[in-house]
């Protein structure tokens, strides 16, 4: 024998043997050994990003899937036989569904090592892998906002085919007990059927249920029922109410069959949606479900964390981007996905699932057909230039709500305004779907259901802090509250064009005029009647950060501290790249101006109020209103605006003063901005740094 060839059938032989002793020890092939290393080693295949397919088919088609089969173990350890698992929209719940489900399947234990070979879990498989009957539902699509005989036929008819799709799957495990059901049946009956089926062939049913809230939100697009459900009035519609109770009854029953086998062992069940709403209401049978959704130890279950999206883009692109490009579409990337704290005390952000990978996924298209020797920013731009996915957007449902509700409207503009929206106490974990008008009364729930559905997040928690408060998560969330507050102020597609134009003089001409004109004409002109009680300077500073804010700035800070050692606060502060710009208001009530007649209801104050818009500035300025300084309610002091204006003005020179000493403040210019009843407005620019 030729002794090279003998030598090399040696080694080979040796290999061989090593390998099968070594797969035959440790039960699994070689490969399994090393699932993190051959994952994020470089790979010649070109990344391939599949979108709403199941987990099987991902793995079939050698398709993106992000690993999170880690959780598996500690879902288990929470020993508790029905799961609640909430996220907002789009994060990646029905495709960890379809893995949780495929992983128990018993059909699947004889190809559990291609489907999860490499993958976490492949290397320690729990007890429970492979072993139970999989019933997988869905109450997505049911009609709920239809009449109950619509719901109805839907509710029976989805439960039913899905009924006998089971039982054909598992005719082999059911063996004589393998039976089909009746369409036109009650399936509550035949699910009760199923499971007497499953007991007695001896094994264990694992239900999987997707978006177990869908029917709610459903219902919430019928406008006659969310106007009963968020505006108390004495005529409530009964027919809304009966309709509620009827599909509350069939979801319960359905519920109750379902915790009865829970708590036999006969079956376990993971379902997963948005909000708990329906909790406390169709199922509110239904008590003995384990809730992830504020649990600290599965804060990233669903999403991306900012080292996934790293290494996603690696996969993308390898070397054949510029490191600075991929830095900037990294920040970019976070600014429009990131922002989500599903526990206040969560190490980081994470990332929206199904807005990354279509992102990325855009990213590789566009680079096709990219010059590399373009410059950087041109790059960048060209794969930025894409639409936005329609699919991720908020829920319009959602918004709506929102926008119907009498709290809406300050809600929004607060956490446009970067305020951190606090809360008296923790995320409600139940509220009823009936119930849902009091969120027009009380802000914790409505700031709940806005968290479920991913409008807010919470405020990353400072160490040793314990309060609970929420944030608009990214730009994403804060273009769509930007475009229903639009929608509220009832503003003009061309509107916010014209405020940039007044901010662009504000910024580069030191003038506050153009933009007082257009916040009369288009914020105050239209206000009337009894809107003349909100008179006054808070309410006339919210109107310019509502301004500024639909305009989708971010360079506004209200009560501006002017010193450390005292109360002093600035109105307004707007930044800008030269230094801050400073604005104080002042207001003056309709009814403390005297015009030498009764203004008598509000019509007629609204129109003399509307009056001063046609007047030149001296003509107001020479009108006589109450000194409150000098007046008592019995002998009421006259002065002049002018007069008015003019202490306001020596006044703003002692926060003038203040801010001059300090270093860490560049204060470009300041102005004064008085209010004289409801519609009209008066500035004067009280210092500018180059004067």
């Amino acid at each position: 024998m030729n002794i090279k060839f003998s030598s090399l059938f040696f080694n080979n032989a040796c290999v061989i043997w090593r390998n099968r002793r070594l797969s035959h020890f440790f039960h699994f092939p070689l490969f399994h050994l090393f699932p993190r290393f051959l994952s994020e080693a470089p790979s010649s295949k070109p990344l391939k990003i599949l979108l709403n397919c199941s987990f099987v088919k991902l793995r079939e088609e050698s398709g993106y899937y992000l690993d999170k089969t880690r959780f598996i173990p500690k879902i288990e350890s929470l020993n508790a036989n029905a799961i609640l698992s909430l996220r907002p929209r789009r994060f990646g719940k029905t495709l960890f569904l379809s893995t949780l489900s495929s992983y128990y399947d018993i059909k699947n234990k004889g190809r559990f090592k291609q489907l999860f070979g490499d993958l976490n879990i492949g290397n320690n498989p729990t007890p429970l892998a492979s072993s139970f009957l999989v019933l997988e539902l869905n109450f997505a699509g049911l009609r709920t906002n239809k009449t109950y005989d619509i719901f109805e036929e839907d509710f029976y008819k989805t439960l039913n085919t899905d009924f006998n799709r089971f039982m054909y799957r598992y005719k082999q495990e059911l063996g004589d007990h393998f039976q089909l059901f009746d369409k036109k049946e009650s399936a509550l009956v035949n699910f009760k059927e199923l499971l007497n089926a499953v007991e007695f062939s001896g094994h264990k049913l694992y239900v999987f249920i997707d978006e177990y809230d869908a029917g709610m939100n459903e219902a919430l697009k019928n406008e006659t029922i969310l106007q009963s459900l968020t505006v108390r009035n004495k005529n409530e519609d009964t027919s809304v109410q009966c309709k509620i109770e009827s599909m509350d009854s069939s979801f319960k029953q359905f519920y109750s069959r379902l915790k009865g086998a829970c708590n036999m062992d006969i079956a376990r069940v993971f379902q997963t949606g948005v909000t708990p709403v329906v909790l406390a209401e169709f199922t509110s049978g239904f008590n003995i479900s384990e809730d992830l959704a504020l649990d600290k130890e599965f804060w990233d279950l669903y999403g991306f964390k900012k080292s996934e999206v790293d290494l996603l883009l690696n996969k993308a692109f390898g070397n054949s981007l510029l490191s600075n490009v991929k830095e900037r579409l990294i920040t970019w990337l976070k600014e429009e996905n990131d922002g989500y704290f599903f526990h206040p005390s969560q190490p980081e952000g994470i990332f929206n699932t199904a807005r990354v990978l279509y992102c990325i996924r855009k990213f590789m298209k566009q680079k096709k057909e990219l010059d590399d020797s373009l410059d950087p920013s041109v790059i960048f731009n060209t794969l930025l230039d894409f639409p936005s996915d329609p699919q991720t957007l908020p829920s319009q449902t959602t918004l709506d709500l929102i926008v119907n509700n009498p709290l809406g409207k300050s809600i929004l503009t607060e956490a446009l305004n970067q305020n951190p929206l606090k809360l008296k106490k923790d995320i409600e974990q139940r509220f009823r779907l009936t119930n849902i008008r009091e969120l027009a009364t009380d802000r914790t729930p409505l700031l709940s259901f806005m968290f479920y559905t991913g409008a807010l997040t919470y405020k990353p928690r400072s160490p040793g802090s314990f309060e609970y408060e929420l944030q608009v998560p990214n730009h994403i969330a804060k273009r769509e509250f930007i475009a229903e507050a639009l929608k509220i102020y009832n503003w003009k597609e061309e509107d916010p064009i014209s405020v940039r134009k007044c901010l662009q003089i504000l910024e580069g001409e030191d003038n506050i005029e153009p933009l007082c004109r257009f916040i009369e004409k288009v914020l105050l002109e239209p206000l009337k009647d009894n809107s003349v009680v909100y008179s006054n300077e808070e309410v006339l500073k919210q109107t310019f950060m509502n301004a500024f804010i639909l305009t989708y700035r971010e360079d506004i800070e209200p009560e501006f501290q002017v010193s450390n050692f005292d109360k002093k606060a600035i109105d307004l502060i707007k930044k800008g790249a030269e230094g801050r710009i400073a604005i104080e208001f002042g207001n003056i009530k309709i009814g403390d101006i005297n015009f030498g007649v009764n203004l008598g209801d509000w019509n007629k104050a609204t129109k003399v109020s509307l009056s001063l818009l046609e007047k030149s500035e001296d003509e107001i300025l020479n009108l006589e209103t109450v000194d409150f300084k000098t007046s008592n309610r019995y002998n009421p002091n006259l002065i002049t605006i002018r007069k008015f204006l003019d202490d306001k003005i020596e006044k703003s020179n002692v926060y003038l003063t203040a801010l001059k000493k300090r270093n860490d403040v560049k204060l470009k210019s300041m102005f004064i901005v008085l209010r004289i009843g409801l519609h009209r407005l008066i500035s004067r620019r009280v210092y500018r740094s180059n004067e």
